[in-house]
């Protein structure tokens, strides 16, 4: 699992920032909430357009720049508050004995210029501009490599790394990562196993498992409406003609059934969302969710985050949101917990737990008090 992510000079972060997923000196939440001694999950807080969604990005960068055809990383990509030409980027794992650590630096006009793989503290890929150096190969020397792509990508899509348990192990977990944005993307996740449709977009995945495994996160948490789910006949061109969103219904007590397509947004959110949810919860994997508070009840949010840790396995949440109903010390530990402040040198990170907080201390109303920074500083002039 993601163990740290340190990265410099990304987008409105200039400075050298880290998000750490070693858990801190706080004992409660232990048993649900930590798995092989790393946090299962990290939120970000803050004020618009302080850089919440830039962090959340430094970690799902790596997996579009290792899965995407078309990710690069462009002139957009550099922080505005920094002349510096170079970006670098260190992501460091963890697998049971196993300990990847994985970096790379990129330079405006030049591309790629170091990438370095480390596994169990011994270099196995080493790379300067276009020359690299591979334990992991056949062939141990490479020249002429394409700049504005990561040499580990080539490997892995030549090798799958045959033969190499725990490097094999690391990129099935990235592969069944999921990113989800309900607002900008409506209805629309970002997946990195193309292989993954019938895990993640809610048609394929009714098909193949039925409506059993909703219904049942459904009737477990007490929702009061089902779904049912009218598979087209393969042959009958009347029953293809019918969309799908009129194929899938909500059912109440005593009420009729409604169409998907006349149900709430909120709930056509959930539906939309609950396949990848359950998919990462099963399989492993980062699930990153940005504007998590979009759309969704309080108590429902709370529910999904807390479900996650107790079911998840070998599996972690990266959310951003402005839902201070989810700083609760019986949800979320101090070290879970990020501000994101913006100033003269653009965005930067305060975690919860550097200031000491006990348990039995109400971790959001020191939050909206301005105890951990992260809040907006407009005011109504009219009031």
């Amino acid at each position: 699992m993601l163990e740290k992510v340190r990265f410099k000079n990304f987008k409105s972060f200039a400075e050298e920032t880290l998000i750490d997923f070693a858990p801190g000196r706080i004992t409660y939440l232990s048993d649900t909430n930590i798995e092989d001694g790393l946090l299962k999950g990290i939120g970000f807080y803050g004020s618009n357009a302080s850089g919440k969604t830039n962090a959340l990005f430094s970690i799902t960068l790596l997996l579009d720049l290792l899965f995407k055809d078309l990710a690069v990383l462009g002139p957009d990509s550099f922080s505005l508050f920094s002349a510096e030409k170079k970006m670098a980027f260190e992501y460091s794992f963890r697998f049971g004995e196993d300990r990847i650590v994985y970096s790379f630096e990129f330079t405006k006009g030049r591309g790629f210029t170091e990438e370095t793989l480390f596994l169990n503290g011994k270099i196995v890929l080493e790379r300067t501009l276009t020359s690299a150096k591979s334990r992991i190969t056949e062939n141990p020397d490479f020249d002429s490599i394409e700049p504005m792509s990561l040499f580990l990508r080539s490997i892995y899509f030549n090798t799958r790394f045959a033969g190499q348990k725990a490097l094999a192990e690391w990129f099935t977990y990235l592969q069944n990562s999921i990113f989800f944005n309900p607002i900008r993307t409506y209805f629309s996740l970002v997946y990195f196993d193309k292989k993954k449709d019938q895990e993640v977009f809610l048609e394929p995945y009714l098909a193949k498992h039925g409506t059993e495994p909703i219904n049942a996160f459904f009737k477990e948490h007490g929702f009061p409406f089902t779904i049912s789910y009218d598979r087209p006949k393969a042959g009958d061109p009347l029953a293809m003609a019918v969309p799908f969103q009129a194929r899938l219904l909500a059912r109440r007590e005593n009420m009729a059934p409604v169409p998907f397509y006349m149900e709430s947004m909120g709930l056509q959110m959930l539906l939309g969302f609950l396949p990848a949810y359950l998919s990462v919860i099963e399989k492993g994997g980062i699930l990153a969710i940005d504007e998590f508070s979009s759309g969704l009840h309080n108590d429902l949010e709370e529910l999904l985050v807390s479900y996650f840790f107790r079911h998840a396995k070998k599996a972690q949440l990266v959310f951003v949101s402005h839902s201070t109903n989810l700083l609760k010390t019986s949800l979320l530990r101090p070290d879970q917990v990020y501000s994101v402040e913006f100033g003269d040198r653009g965005s930067y990170l305060n975690k919860f737990s550097q200031y000491g907080l006990r348990e039995s201390q109400n971790m959001e109303k020191m939050y909206l008090s301005g105890a951990f920074g992260g809040l907006p500083c407009y005011e109504d002039k009219q009031r």
